[in-house]
């Protein structure tokens, strides 16, 4: 009696680790992603590798990007790339990160580049790079986006019914690292979000 008792418990416990190997799919870890927070202080890093835009910390803009990035979780484990790739509407972390920003404001898909506008008038344009990367370090993924800045993109002075405006540029950026793995396989990449926001002065130079 007491063996067959044995028994059972042993079949069951067979059982319910077959039942518990059943749950993975197809030898996937989907879910398995892990969000974590700059090791850089990344507006130093922008701040010394360009000089077009003055960036500033904003503790919003980061909290908007880690909330985007843990919901979204990162599924891309195909390959590393070392360059910096714009994220557009396809990828699950930019349409998070859309939902958060402020109202009036919105991804773009493409670079951010300013042309003429009017006196007084203030425009900010917000884009997100996925940089993946095994190996490349955070500061080196934020200088290449830095070095892919153009002067001419940010004109100083801007031309508006025939005067002549100062133009000024302040930005945030905010970076998090995001592991995912599938079938054993683990990779990394880095989210960084860039806001620049251009103030058109209310005075025309002479």
């Amino acid at each position: 009696m007491k063996l067959n008792k044995i028994l059972a418990l042993a079949l069951s416990g067979v059982m319910a680790v077959s039942m518990l190997a059943g749950c993975s799919t197809d030898g996937k870890d989907e879910g398995n992603t892990e969000v974590t927070p700059p090791t850089s202080n990344a507006v130093s890093v922008m701040n010394d590798a360009q000089s077009i835009v003055k960036f500033e910390a904003d503790t919003d803009f980061d909290a908007a990007l880690a909330a985007a990035a843990k919901k979204a979780k990162y599924t891309n484990v195909s390959g590393a790339e070392y360059k910096a790739n714009l994220a557009t509407t396809s990828d699950a972390v930019y349409t998070e990160l859309n939902k958060k920003l402020p109202v009036g404001e919105a991804l773009s898909a493409t670079a951010i580049a300013f042309a003429g506008g009017s006196a007084n008038k203030v425009t900010t344009k917000t884009v997100l790079y996925c940089v993946e990367s095994n190996g490349l370090t955070e500061k080196a993924a934020l200088e290449m986006i830095a070095a892919g800045m153009e002067n001419s993109d940010y004109p100083e002075i801007v031309t508006a019914s025939s005067k002549n405006y100062k133009a000024s540029y302040t930005g945030n950026v905010s970076v998090v690292t995001v592991s995912a793995t599938d079938g054993g396989k683990t990779e990394t990449a880095y989210y960084i979000a860039v806001s620049v926001t251009q103030t058109i002065a209310k005075d025309a130079t002479v």
